[in-house]
């Protein structure tokens, strides 16, 4: 009996044991599959993103190639054999005026689009204009902005004037402070600067049919002054008056510091310092990585949605680099021109929904992914829109100050601001010191009253129709 038991024993314990070989074995085989298949998901997405790479450098190469081939045809069917200087020869004889306050042209700013007016006027012989300027200087917004890392999101070759090229950058995103200089030359140089009358806001535009002229009213350090001109040209930009949230409760209750970007306050101290930034626009991207740098204490980033980030590819122009491009200067408008149709090509995607948008988006989404690990915080900052739906903004500093110990990144909207906190709509309070309005400009409306034939106005037309030809019917 007892021998019948062993063996018993003994045929149970090697049963077990096949069985549990047959197991392993299996949970062996399992794992190995499931590894194989998870490289060849790797394999075939890192082969995905290299073709979608290769797929964008060819479709931005074409693009600079029938670009730069439309630009020889245009210029060899219309601009060759001297017609080109023959053509901007032309010049404007100007109309005789009755009085000193009356001009033939009244340019509204004295940014990048009022200074070129100015200079083509030259140009066309017409010296009887003046710009209309707010502030004491000229420049436009690339002088009222002037918060920390306030820089231009397009290549410093292609954001400047074409018949004024500038081999001096220091990067290929230009900085703020530069690109002031840069406007600052540009009306010396062409004698732009006398036609100016800084510190003159205008604040009425209205038609006088009996004159066919404009009567420009302005508000200046001296009072009211009243100006009329034949024609009056809109350079104020869109980017000029600041927009503050109006569905936030207890802003003027706020017992801290606080300002918008566009009106930066150099007095304000951020050492140790709790900071609100309040938007995730294209101001935000740049000062919140810049406040990170100065020594605060926590910066808490308000936003409502999150925006499309494309990596932004920047440095240091070299001093030999900057020489090359004085003695050779077909070398940079070479590189002007590829950078301009280069960028055709997403505009053309953007607008007729091209396969281009598609793989663009695939690929920010793979820098994204690369550049964020933390998976909720991921989700707090993709988009839930396609590529190209609102303004793409560019920077490679964006991503990584997120993560720095001293930031945090706050999803929930905010309902109401305390004397000395910031409360959301889930109810969370954040106390404060600071708070930075970074909630962008007053885009959807024009910035001065304006009243054509019969006194119509045209905010009244706008708010039924955009086409404004009907305001002076």
């Amino acid at each position: 009996m007892d021998d019948n038991l062993k063996c018993m024993t003994i045929i149970i314990d090697r049963y077990r044991k096949i069985r549990n070989e047959n197991e392993d074995k299996k949970i062996k085989t399992t794992i190995t599959i499931s590894f194989v298949f998870i490289m060849l998901g790797k394999v075939f997405y890192i082969l995905r993103i290299v073709l979608f790479f290769l797929c964008s450098y060819l479709i931005t190469f074409a693009s600079i190639l029938i670009g730069l081939t439309c630009q020889f045809c245009y210029w060899l069917a219309v601009d060759s054999f001297g017609r080109h200087k023959k053509r901007t020869q032309r010049k404007i004889k100007p109309i005789s005026k009755e009085n000193d306050d009356e001009y033939h042209v009244i340019v509204i700013g004295s940014g990048f689009s009022g200074i070129g007016l100015g200079i083509k006027m030259n140009r066309l012989g017409l010296d009887d204009y003046i710009l209309l300027e707010r502030h004491d200087r000229l420049g436009g917004t690339w002088y009222a902005n002037k918060y920390p890392g306030c820089a231009c999101d397009v290549p410093s070759n292609l954001y400047s004037y074409s018949f004024e090229p500038n081999p001096n950058w220091s990067y290929f995103f230009g900085r703020q402070k530069e690109i002031w200089d840069y406007l600052e030359h540009c009306a010396d140089k062409y004698d732009i600067r006398r036609h100016i009358r800084f510190n003159t806001n205008v604040v009425q535009l209205k038609w006088l049919e009996n004159r066919s002229l404009w009567q420009v009213t302005t508000q200046t350090n001296e009072g009211e002054k009243i100006f009329y001109a034949r024609v009056i040209m809109a350079a104020t930009g869109p980017l000029s008056n600041a927009s503050y949230p109006t569905d936030i409760e207890g802003i003027d209750k706020f017992q801290g510091q606080m300002c918008h970007t566009s009106k930066w306050d150099d007095s304000i101290d951020f050492k140790n310092k709790r900071v609100a930034v309040v938007g995730t626009g294209a101001s935000a991207i740049q000062t919140v990585p810049a406040l990170a740098e100065m020594n605060v204490e926590k910066v808490f980033v308000f936003q409502r949605t999150p925006p499309w980030v494309i990596p932004r590819v920047d440095r240091r122009v070299t001093s030999i680099e900057k020489r090359i491009l004085a003695w050779f200067p077909f070398i940079q408008k070479f590189i002007r021109r590829c950078l301009y149709w280069s960028r055709e090509a997403l505009v053309l995607g953007f607008a007729y929904r091209l396969p281009i948008r598609f793989i663009n988006q695939e690929l920010v989404l793979h820098n994204l992914k690369q550049e964020v690990r933390d998976e909720e915080l991921r989700k707090k900052i993709i988009p839930t829109w396609d590529l190209g739906c609102k303004r793409v903004l560019i920077t490679s500093d964006w991503y990584p100050a997120l993560q720095k110990p001293n930031v945090e990144l706050i999803v929930n909207r905010i309902k109401e601001v305390k004397s000395n906190s910031i409360v959301t709509r889930e109810g969370d309070e954040y106390p404060v010191d600071i708070i930075i309005w970074s909630t962008g400009f007053q885009t959807q409306k024009f910035c001065i009253p304006v009243y054509g034939i019969n006194g119509r106005s045209l905010e009244e037309q706008w708010s039924n129709t955009t086409q404004v030809r009907f305001v002076f019917k």
